[in-house]
């Protein structure tokens, strides 16, 4: 039988306050406000927080979804990691 015990994290961006787990979804096209004040339209799928559209939206706010793919969905941060 695998061990599928993991060590505690001790430092990552979470216990930064780097980061947050959120998961985000919606139905037809999502109208979001962008940096600049305008609103941007995103009808684009799948429609939760792997949208690349959304993702490029987060990141015109600092905040960058997990590069590690698929792995932790939920996860944003400031960096990405």
């Amino acid at each position: 039988m695998q061990n599928l015990r993991t060590a505690p994290a001790l430092n990552s961006r979470h216990i930064e306050g780097n980061a947050i787990d959120m998961t985000i979804g919606w139905q037809g096209t999502l109208d979001i406000q962008v940096p600049s004040g305008l609103q941007e339209a995103i009808a684009t799928t799948p429609r939760d927080g792997m949208n690349h559209d959304l993702r490029s939206v987060g990141a015109s706010y600092g905040v960058v979804k997990f590069r590690g793919g698929d792995r932790d969905r939920p996860h944003w941060s400031n960096d990405g990691r």
